[in-house]
């Protein structure tokens, strides 16, 4: 009888952690302005209306700005400020992004480069451009994605 509660705890366990939707991936962060790479632990986790993605640095203890995203406004936050689609789509690892803006600031324009089940691919901007990939990427291939996400910059319309 003992073996039968057991297996009923393991089997609750396995349909909880089955159901959360938490999940922890190895990232790589590639800056335009420089040449090092940075090792990222991406954290995910979300509900039916929020997902937030904590991007926490393996080799500093300071964290990297969580991104959450709102499903019911499609609105991303981000280092205090909300960000807005502006309807331009940029293609990457046979994945749709979606190009984010603020609105309310014209003077330092940052546009994010988001996809709610990658995460964040991309920031341009003032300041610090970079790009997060799942994968190693060699110097010419970090290049080449730079030159097309700032190619798509020209595509988004100026309300």
């Amino acid at each position: 009888m003992k073996y039968v509660y057991f297996y009923y705890l393991g089997l609750t366990l396995l349909l909880f952690s089955c159901t959360s939707k938490e999940t922890d991936v190895a990232v790589f962060k590639y800056s335009l302005e420089g040449v090092a790479v940075e090792s990222y632990l991406l954290n995910t986790a979300g509900n039916d209306s929020l997902m937030l993605f904590s991007y926490q640095n393996l080799k500093d203890s300071i964290p990297f700005s969580d991104v959450s995203y709102a499903y019911h406004t499609q609105e991303l936050r981000f280092r205090g400020s909300t960000f807005s689609s502006t309807g331009t789509e940029y293609e990457f690892e046979n994945l749709v992004f979606t190009m984010y803006q603020e609105k309310t600031s014209n003077a330092n324009l940052v546009t994010l480069v988001f996809n709610e089940n990658y995460g964040l691919l991309a920031s341009l901007g003032f300041g610090e451009n970079f790009i997060f990939s799942k994968e190693l990427m060699i110097p010419k291939i970090k290049e080449y994605n730079f030159k097309r996400l700032f190619r798509s910059l020209n595509n988004i319309i100026i309300e």
